[in-house]
């Protein structure tokens, strides 16, 4: 399993609204025209850039507002496995943890050596950074 976490000093409200709003994602992680928060939506997205390589397909299990989203994370034109996202909030007196959990990478082995475990701790840290930079700036 993957872990990436990161303290930000907003209420889990404000990184909840940031972190399922398609309007306010697309700034910060990715350009997802197709999703909705709703309980079993599959969405869509590619990498940015427009290259449009890595097909990731998702599908939300679990929705606990201003603490927990769940959703699977797949890549069906390059493997079969499943692994699943979690993205964790937990706020203590104005800061929030916010710390994703990326279970399953070994479900990828056949996708081949880009899928590796260590390409995704690196993307998830920066994501998480990006997360962390576009709260602060909202203000």
């Amino acid at each position: 399993m993957i872990t990436s976490s990161i303290v930000i000093q907003k209420k889990a409200s404000i990184i909840w609204a940031v972190l399922t709003d398609k309007n306010q994602f697309k700034q910060w992680y990715f350009d997802i025209p197709d999703f909705a928060l709703e309980k079993g939506l599959t969405f869509h997205f590619y990498e940015p850039g427009g290259k449009n390589k890595f097909l990731h397909e998702c599908t939300i299990l679990e929705i606990i507002p201003n603490k927990k989203l769940v959703h699977t994370w797949t890549h069906p034109t390059f493997s079969q496995g499943v692994t699943t996202v979690s993205w964790l909030l937990q706020e203590n007196e104005g800061l929030t943890t916010v710390t994703l959990h990326h279970e399953g990478i070994e479900n990828l082995h056949d996708a081949g050596p880009e899928f590796a475990s260590e390409n995704y701790q690196t993307g998830w840290d920066q994501i998480l950074s990006n997360l962390k930079k576009f709260v602060n700036e909202k203000d």
